[in-house]
């Protein structure tokens, strides 16, 4: 018997005068049945994956959420900068508190110079699972692409899928103190494809036409896993990521990290009598790391072609190997901005505010009596940090709140380190035990309004030596500098790039190794910086950026709107 969902109500209007559009989502109950069983899931207006929304560049958006479902819910608009507005960025008891179940929550989104592919999602416990949509913001009226028209534009969302239920896979994971249950599928458009049991009827399908391009605008909405994504026998020219354009890059295939976005041209230049796969599988290169090996396909007809899927053979692209770190950091490093006149950047050049992060995973001594709950390494508990702490987030008032009408003592402290507090050879391959525990708190980093910031995330081998995509709420920041190894503060600034470093929002620190990321801290509010790898956020790996209001009252936070969600 097929199953309703759990869904959200999700109306969104678009207040702007350029792109006058009224939207109404209304909820209605579905049935999502995947890999040969149906099951309850969290939807938005019974849309899986959730509806894109469209706007032109500095648009405002006025989206009403209201819940209809038994969990409490937020919205986080991912890339997203909303200036001077963090009251509807959404992550719980952060920035706000979750709307409970029957209630509601109307969020302003204010876009500035996002222009490209962003997204939404939920950003409490791990509903983001299935709660999560694409955003197409285009350039204003009178203005074009810095590339050709293409003939059309298709939104590519890849994502995870369990057969069980997400809340009770979490609750497991979080009782056992070890690795998370395994999804059972990745998806393209809500759709396994073919090499899934009872999937091919539902694989998702896209047809073209010889001779013209398309636009894909492909993101990753999974929850655990850097991806590998291909074309048979295409190649993708990268335009555009996490809602910047780039100098086009042109390459077999893409690696893209949860929580990233990539703009890319397909041209329609082969044999159109031809089925072609797009795939997509997993990257991952930590030890003893559990992790979905499966492939999720999708198919590219020609409309030329008259013959019939269900009887055509039809081969897998080139994907690198689930190991092939060089791959992906030949292509992570390969990108530029595109730093035009028509699109120019900021790039900081003189640093007033030096940070270093390491990031890591940890461990935990198992409680006594517990030992069910000691599912980790040796009889452990996983746990991750950010310079040695692991992230509490606030149990029952957020961040924002308790900074904005300091009122509420306790809630946060100010002491997050701008630096290691243990120094020590961080990718070595033997490290002391002592240095896996680390130390917990809701510590935040408080920045003076428009004080020039870089920032150098370190990776670590405790434990294991891991990739973290990490993502900055209400910024975007430039990758000046990589490096394998550990970041050397003398040389290694020596070979940043500050032409035309690529402009991210999401930027993955390379196993046992780091990145530089700059950017201006102009954006007055309460912000987290957090590992896009849900496993990894949930055991810790995050913290908080409070920005301070600037002298001018156009420098100072907006004022809360009067029905944020109460705790």
């Amino acid at each position: 018997m097929a199953m309703k969902t759990y869904t959200l109500f999700f109306i969104l209007l678009l207040a702007n005068a350029a792109f006058a559009n009224h939207y109404q989502f209304i909820v209605k109950e579905t049935s999502i049945e995947r890999l040969c069983k149906s099951k309850k899931i969290l939807t938005v207006n019974g849309k899986f994956p959730g509806p894109t929304i469209y706007a032109n560049k500095g648009s405002t958006l006025i989206v009403h959420v209201y819940n209809k479902s038994k969990y409490n819910i937020t919205i986080h608009w991912h890339g997203v900068k909303q200036p001077r507005n963090p009251w509807s960025d959404g992550p719980e008891y952060i920035t706000q508190c979750p709307i409970q179940p029957g209630s509601q929550f109307k969020q302003t989104i204010i876009l500035s110079d996002e222009e490209g592919t962003i997204w939404w999602h939920a950003h409490n416990k791990w509903a983001r699972a299935t709660v999560h949509g694409a955003i197409i913001v285009y350039p204003n009226p009178g203005h074009s692409y810095p590339f050709p028209k293409p003939h059309a534009e298709i939104p590519i969302i890849l994502g995870e899928w369990w057969k069980d239920s997400v809340v009770e896979v979490l609750k497991e994971f979080v009782g056992s103190g070890g690795q998370p249950q395994t999804s059972d599928a990745f998806l393209i458009n809500g759709q396994p494809g073919d090499y899934y049991p009872c999937s091919k009827h539902g694989t998702f399908k896209l047809e073209i036409k010889s001779g013209k391009t398309y636009l894909l605008r492909i993101l990753n909405a999974a929850m655990h896993e850097i991806l590998f994504f291909a074309i048979r026998n295409h190649k993708l020219t990268i335009v555009g990521t996490d809602g910047s354009y780039t100098k086009p890059l042109t390459r077999d295939f893409i690696a893209i990290s949860p929580g990233q976005t990539f703009d890319c041209l397909l041209k329609a230049n082969q044999n159109p009598n031809n089925f072609y796969y797009m795939a997509a599988r997993a990257y991952t290169n930590g030890t003893n790391v559990q992790f979905n090996n499966s492939t999720t396909t999708a198919i590219i007809k020609y409309q030329e072609n008259n013959y019939n899927f269900n009887n055509s053979p039809i081969s897998l692209p080139y994907l690198p190997s689930y190991y092939d770190t060089p791959s992906t950091i030949n292509f992570s490093v390969s990108l530029r901005s595109l730093a035009s006149k028509i699109h120019p950047i900021s790039v900081p050049t003189k640093v007033k505010t030096r940070l270093v992060s390491t990031v890591s995973i940890n461990l935990l001594p198992c409680p006594k009596n517990n030992t069910r709950s000691c599912q980790g390494p040796n009889g452990t508990r996983l746990s991750a940090s950010m310079n040695n702490i692991s992230f509490l987030t606030p149990p029952r008032y957020n961040i924002l709140e308790a900074y904005y009408y300091n009122r509420v003592k306790g809630v946060f402290g100010a002491d997050f380190p701008d630096f290691p507090p243990y120094v020590f050879n961080y990718t070595d391959d033997v490290l002391p035990l002592e240095l896996e525990l680390p130390k917990f708190g809701t510590q935040v980093k408080v920045l003076k309004y428009n004080t020039t910031v870089e920032l150098v995330l370190q990776g670590t081998n405790l434990v294991t030596g891991l990739d973290h995509p990490m993502h900055l709420h209400g910024y975007n920041f430039y990758v000046v500098g990589w490096g394998l190894g550990n970041f050397d503060e003398k040389y290694d600034p020596k070979n940043y790039n500050l032409v035309d470093p690529p402009r991210r929002n999401n930027v993955v620190v390379p196993k046992n190794g780091w990145v530089a990321i700059r950017f201006r801290a102009d954006n007055p509010g309460v912000w987290t910086m957090h590992c896009h790898i849900e496993r990894h956020l949930t055991w810790g790996m995050q913290t908080v950026f409070i920005v301070k209001n600037g002298h001018k009252p156009e420098e100072h936070i907006l004022p809360p709107p009067h029905y944020m969600p109460p705790c």
